[in-house]
């Protein structure tokens, strides 16, 4: 018997519920231990492709409101995720499946570092850091954890020297220009 055993496949709303006010689809865990497998990595991929390549998250704690959020996110290759800091809050990312880049930015938007995280890797950011996350292969899978609670529009400080992604604006050239310098 293992209580720690989720399945967003066969799914079981006691263990699990999903979130339908979130931006990407997302699953908030409803007990403890919870475990994330090998199993639970392959069905975020399915769930995925079968919502036309959506991203997808695994929220290990239990509401937005938890003062520890501990995520398993999978993105996507080719969508714009804008730069932003968090006044109050570091975060740290640990790459499970695929490549990301990663790029740090001073107050003016000079990039001040730019990696690219393999499977196993760790990246920590500090409080106030301008950063911003780029998926290398088509799909990447990693675990992300920063304080909560989550303040929806009040979480994230974006700057005005990035595109903000809306319509017909230089998201696709400025990425491209981020990747240049991996």
């Amino acid at each position: 018997m293992s209580i720690s055993k989720i399945s967003l496949i066969d799914f079981d709303d006691t263990k699990l519920r999903k979130d339908g006010s979130a931006k990407t689809i997302s699953f908030f865990c409803n007990t403890r231990p919870v475990k994330i497998d090998s199993n639970v990595v392959s069905e975020l991929k399915v769930i995925s492709e079968n919502n036309n390549g959506a991203n997808v998250r695994i929220c290990l704690h239990k509401s937005p409101l938890s003062d520890h959020h501990d995520m398993v996110i999978l993105e996507r290759r080719g969508k714009y995720y804008r730069p932003h800091k968090h006044k109050d809050k570091g975060e740290a990312f640990h790459i499970i499946d695929g490549k990301m880049a990663i790029f740090v930015f001073n107050d003016n938007g000079s990039v001040i570092d730019a990696s690219v995280l393999l499977q196993g890797d760790i990246y920590r950011i500090e409080a106030g850091q301008y950063h911003s996350v780029m998926p290398v292969t088509d799909v990447v899978i990693y675990h992300e954890n920063k304080p909560g609670p989550f303040l929806g529009d009040d979480d994230s400080i974006f700057p005005d020297w990035a595109p903000d992604g809306g319509n017909n604006d230089n998201a696709p050239q400025y990425m491209n220009n981020l990747l240049s310098l991996i």
